[in-house]
């Protein structure tokens, strides 16, 4: 399989590269627009929008400085995890061309047999962490991050810059750092 997926990748034209991802930064634009507006419709409440962490909530801000997280499953947790703590979840991060950047698990998400990663919180880009402090233990939310609050006009891997960030992220649990005082 591994030899067929080279195969193809070798054989894609850099003008099939180049339409793929033609408009990249206004086509990531307009798609946080139109879920901002999906989710300011909200009329099931399965939506949640979140102004990103360290920003001033008596101003006002444009759509891309929220993340915006549709409630997959409603998890049994009561506590939220803060900035600073570690957490073991699943998650799988995707391009809004379907392209699979990163995943801790294949497939369908089964959060009864995954084996969840451990990650501090700290260490994520600003529109996951606010994410999963807004989260509760067992809580499945897929989760829309603007480009500016991912990886912005950088490229970082196979995410191209200007890239809206599509996560599914299922929290398992999270622990606060011990103290050495």
């Amino acid at each position: 399989i591994s030899l067929l997926s080279l195969v193809g990748v070798t054989s894609c034209s850099e003008s099939d590269e180049r339409s793929e991802y033609a408009d990249w930064t206004l086509r990531n634009s307009q798609y946080i627009d139109s879920i901002a507006n999906e989710a300011a419709q909200n009329s099931t409440g399965e939506w949640k929008r979140f102004l990103a962490t360290g920003l001033n909530a008596s101003l006002e801000w444009g759509n891309e400085y929220y993340v915006y997280c549709k409630v997959v499953n409603e998890g049994t947790g009561v506590e939220h995890p803060m900035f600073n703590d570690n957490v073991w979840l699943n998650y799988k991060g995707s391009l809004i061309n379907g392209t699979i950047f990163d995943a801790s698990y294949s497939g369908e998400l089964d959060p009864e047999y995954e084996a969840p990663v451990e990650t501090p919180l700290n260490e994520c880009v600003i529109g996951f962490s606010t994410a999963v402090q807004e989260m509760v233990n067992g809580d499945v939310w897929e989760v829309y991050i603007p480009a500016n609050l991912g990886y912005g006009s950088t490229d970082y891997g196979s995410i191209r810059a200007y890239s809206t960030l599509i996560f599914t992220i299922n929290l398992v649990d999270f622990s606060h750092p011990v103290s050495n005082k």
